[in-house]
C-alpha cells in the first residue's frame, strides 16, 4: 500500500457482491433480517466498494465469509478479491475466508491462496460458520496461517446477522465468545489474532 497517500486503512471490509458469479439468493432471509437490523439494503459490488474507498483516500483489507457448510450459500471467490487487490495494490489488500469445516482441503486452499494469489491474512466468523474457534477441525487451516506468520481476523460478539429472525436464524452467538480464542492464541503464537 502507498501509505503516504492514504488517510486511514479499514482492516475490516466485507465483499458484498461478486462481479464474477451471479448472486446466490439462497438464504435470502438472512439478508432481509440484516437489512432491517442495519437499516440498509444496499450491497455494493467489489468494484463499487473499491471506488468508494479510493475516492476517500482510505485503504482497505477486503474479504468474504465462507459459510457454505452452515448457510448453504456459495461464497464470493477468494480469487476475485485477490485479483482486485493486485489491481489496486496501492490501497487494497486481500484476506481470504475458508470454511473451517473444510479441514485439510481448506488447509490446501489456504496454502495455494497465500502462494499463488498473494493473500495477506484470513477472516473467520464463528457464528456464521457454525464452529467454536478452538475446535480441532480448524487446526489444519490455522497451521498454514501460523507457518506463514499471517494475521487472522475473528468475528467476536454479536454481529446483527440473524437478528429479528426466529431463534436468531439458528446462528449461535456462543461461537463468537472471545474466550474461545484462548486455546487458539496459545497453540498458534505466530498467527496474529485480531478480534473484530
Amino acid at each position: 500500500m502507498d501509505h503516504q497517500n492514504l488517510i486511514a486503512i479499514d482492516i475490516h471490509t466485507h465483499a458484498e457482491v461478486s462481479c464474477w458469479n451471479p448472486f446466490d439468493n439462497y438464504g435470502e432471509e438472512y439478508d432481509r433480517a440484516a437489512d432491517k437490523y442495519f437499516g440498509s439494503d444496499r450491497r455494493p459490488t467489489i468494484a463499487e466498494t473499491i471506488a468508494y474507498y479510493r475516492e476517500r483516500k482510505i485503504g482497505l483489507v477486503m474479504f468474504t465469509v465462507d459459510s457454505e457448510s452452515k448457510l448453504g450459500r456459495r461464497r464470493i471467490p477468494n480469487e476475485e478479491i485477490a485479483q482486485a487487490a493486485r489491481e489496486n495494490s496501492d490501497m487494497m489488500m486481500a484476506f481470504a475466508s475458508i470454511d473451517p469445516h473444510k479441514g485439510k482441503m481448506g488447509a490446501r486452499e489456504a496454502e495455494r491462496l497465500i502462494k499463488e494469489e498473494g493473500v495477506k491474512g484470513f477472516k473467520f466468523h464463528p457464528t456464521v460458520q457454525g464452529y467454536h474457534p478452538y475446535d480441532k477441525m480448524a487446526w489444519p487451516i490455522y497451521e498454514v496461517i501460523n507457518a506463514h506468520k499471517l494475521p487472522a481476523i475473528f468475528h467476536t460478539g454479536h454481529s446483527g446477522i440473524g437478528s429479528g429472525m426466529r431463534c436468531g436464524g439458528g446462528l449461535r452467538l456462543e461461537y463468537s465468545n472471545p474466550m474461545h480464542l484462548d486455546d487458539v492464541a496459545i497453540d498458534f503464537p505466530d498467527m496474529q489474532i485480531v478480534m473484530a
